[in-house]
């Protein structure tokens, strides 16, 4: 399933006997691994890297704004 490089080193406390896997999906996704034997609960979680501060140049406030018309347009009556 993983298409990017595995074997890229994880850094983490000596004390933290979880172990780390690195994968990246054909769709360019980075996913991070994480087993923990101690438990029998899991967990998702996602990070998405845009808002305002990806806005291009001289387009200040671009995100803002289009979360703002996006608010709107769903709760208008």
């Amino acid at each position: 399933m993983g298409v990017g490089r595995e074997d890229m080193e994880i850094l983490k406390p000596r004390i933290d006997k979880r172990e780390y896997r690195r994968i990246v999906i054909r769709n360019s996704l980075q996913v991070l691994l994480i087993s923990d034997l101690d438990t029998d609960k899991c967990a998702a979680s996602m990070n998405v890297s845009v808002g305002s501060f990806c806005d291009p140049d001289g387009l200040e406030g671009l995100a803002h704004f289009l979360a703002w018309r996006q608010n709107k347009r769903l709760h208008s009556f």
